[in-house]
């Protein structure tokens, strides 16, 4: 006998709006889906005020015709139709939006295809999310980039601060501080972090001994490794190497 598909009967008992829920706890992000016919059919609060609406079910069944300038409008449709037509994703668009003062500045948009159980398309939904809001976002984690990189290409050499700061053009003070605002983390617990990323791939794919684990990737010794990552996981290097294998 055929044993069902546990994901497809899961997926077929999911309301869609307990999945929306999480937009409405993403900073700075609006949400929006619409049906063929360009009718907004979810949004999260913050897309449904700033369309000029109190709640998300005092949007739904208007479209953006209703509710945008024309041009603005004509703009949206248009974009909509070319995701239906193609079943392609347009991912980061930089258009036109209100703002909460209702002025017209650069957002940042992905649009996604949805699609019916029959694999046709039935409508688009999307993130809209402020041009300069998100490259703020970034900003802490661009000014660190480069000793970020360099960390994670050497991760087996002693950590030198005084080197990190001067490949960021910062002082060392300076930079801890930017570093630790960017990965809410130490220079030096983020280069554990990698070393314990490193190793869990290595568990994973290699039949390396944990000794020779701690030793590519940088630990002091096979203790210090155990100790680390169990840390980090919650379980020893052994048992996740374990429960990956069944």
């Amino acid at each position: 006998m055929k044993t069902p598909d546990t994901r497809t009967e899961w997926l077929r008992h999911v309301r869609p709006e307990s999945v929306r829920g999480v937009f409405d706890h993403l900073p700075g992000v609006m949400f929006f889906a619409k049906d063929l016919a360009g009718r907004f059919t979810m949004a999260n609060l913050a897309f449904a005020q700033r369309c000029g609406f109190p709640d998300e079910a005092s949007l739904l069944g208007k479209t953006d015709a209703e509710i945008f300038p024309p041009e603005l409008a004509a703009a949206f449709k248009k974009k909509d139709l070319q995701i239906c037509q193609t079943g392609q994703p347009l991912p980061r668009i930089i258009e036109l939006f209100p703002n909460a003062a209702g002025e017209h500045v650069w957002y940042e948009t992905t649009k996604v295809p949805l699609f019916d159980e029959t694999g046709r398309a039935c409508g688009v939904c999307g993130t809209v999310r402020s041009y300069e809001g998100t490259k703020a976002l970034l900003e802490p984690f661009l000014q660190v980039e480069a000793a970020a990189e360099y960390i994670k290409d050497n991760l087996t050499s002693p950590l030198n601060i005084a080197k990190l700061a001067k490949l960021t053009g910062m002082s060392v003070r300076q930079f801890e501080r930017k570093f630790h605002k960017a990965y809410q983390v130490s220079p030096r617990g983020y280069l554990v972090r990698m070393r314990v990323a490193a190793a869990s791939d290595l568990l994973r794919h290699s039949t390396l001994r944990p000794s020779e684990i701690a030793y590519e990737t940088g630990f002091y010794d096979a203790s210090d490794f155990s100790r680390q990552f169990r840390r980090a996981m919650k379980v020893s290097p052994t048992e996740f190497r374990r429960a990956l294998r069944g």
